[in-house]
């Protein structure tokens, strides 16, 4: 008998030094605290449109040379995230001298940018691809499958929370002569799961030439009812009445609150001052851009949608040189457009 409460003594030890073990990694993971996500962008020569889980966030169609870091908190979410870009040529087959490395890096939120941490990263150099025009080859300085260790510097090991996956480099969806460039990465993130990922999923073609041959059906379907959307906002705007402008953006305010840690009503306040810093300057005048700039881009699971390249509302001043430019994602749940982001 003695000896049976011996192990069950013992096996009740083990367990309880396995649970307090799993708490304490978790505790000491920087994923559960305020993580504070980045999203790097280095290009040259490069024609491309950055993504991160397939929305937009930069692009370049002339090549121009961009050294670029963002916050993506708003963007990220618990399990897979994607890291990658659309890489166009300037004319078939042809990448000429482009170089493109996308990155994700991860700190905590305040601390010094020394101890921010890589854990994903996809690189394209088209010198690489020249080689008999191997599209594997162009993507190997890219990180490697791997799993990192959130409690310990993001470090390489072989029971790592964090799993990064394998580059990818596939053919474009949205144009044939294009490369779709990624990698995937699944992690854990203290952040509600956000409004866009539970959205309706919008009709809207994923080969680009499939939209331009049929503007008209998707202008009747889609489009005129979102650049409604931006002409409500425009007549609310002029009115200055914040009152009523600012429950337009309650949740795309509310989740960049908890994506970026501030108090509650924080990004209320800083949109009105926003607005109003335009609205005080006599030199500037709010516009509305017509229909014909009205291009749109989606999101790669036609939930998030903007129209503008990459805005419709705007402020300039008289020699329309100066903008305050306000690009707007919406997505649409149960028949209703949402300010998202």
């Amino acid at each position: 008998m003695n000896t049976l409460r011996l192990k069950l003594a013992l096996i009740s030890a083990i367990i309880l030094t396995l649970l307090f073990t799993t708490y304490t990694q978790a505790e000491d993971s920087m994923l559960t605290k305020k993580p504070y996500f980045t999203y790097r962008i280095e290009a040259k020569g490069a024609l491309y449109q950055a993504k991160i889980n397939g929305i937009l966030l930069e692009e370049d169609f002339e090549g121009h040379a961009l050294n670029f870091e963002q916050v993506v908190n708003q963007y990220m979410r618990t399990g897979r995230n994607r890291v990658g870009f659309e890489l166009y040529t300037y004319t078939p087959e042809e990448f000429e001298a482009a170089k493109i490395t996308i990155s994700l890096y991860v700190n905590q939120d305040e601390a010094p940018e020394s101890q921010k941490k890589m854990i994903s990263q996809v690189t394209f150099k088209a010198s690489d691809f020249a080689i008999k025009k191997n599209p594997e080859q162009a993507i190997q300085a890219s990180m490697p499958a791997v799993k990192l260790d959130s409690t310990n510097e993001f470090l390489a090991a072989e029971n790592g929370d964090v799993l990064v996956h394998p580059p990818k480099i596939e053919p474009s969806k949205i144009e044939p002569t294009a490369y779709h460039i990624y990698q995937d990465i699944e992690l854990v993130t203290p952040f509600p799961e956000w409004g866009f990922f539970k959205a309706d999923i919008l009709d809207f073609p994923t080969l680009w030439s499939a939209f331009t041959d049929n503007v008209e059906h998707y202008d009747k379907t889609l489009l005129n009812s979102l650049y409604k959307e931006h002409e409500k906002l425009f007549t609310l705007l002029k009115t200055e009445d914040f009152d009523k402008i600012l429950p337009l953006f309650v949740e795309r305010n509310k989740e960049y609150d908890i994506a970026l840690y501030y108090p509650e009503g924080t990004y209320d306040e800083m949109l009105k001052k926003a607005f109003k810093s335009d609205f005080d300057d006599k030199n500037y005048v709010l516009k509305l851009h017509n229909t014909e700039y009205a291009q749109p881009a989606i999101s790669d699971d036609k939930k998030l949608i903007r129209i503008g390249s990459p805005q419709m509302i705007y402020f300039e001043n008289e020699e329309h040189s100066l903008f305050s430019k306000y690009p707007i994602w919406f997505y649409k749940k149960d028949g209703k457009w949402i300010i998202s982001r």
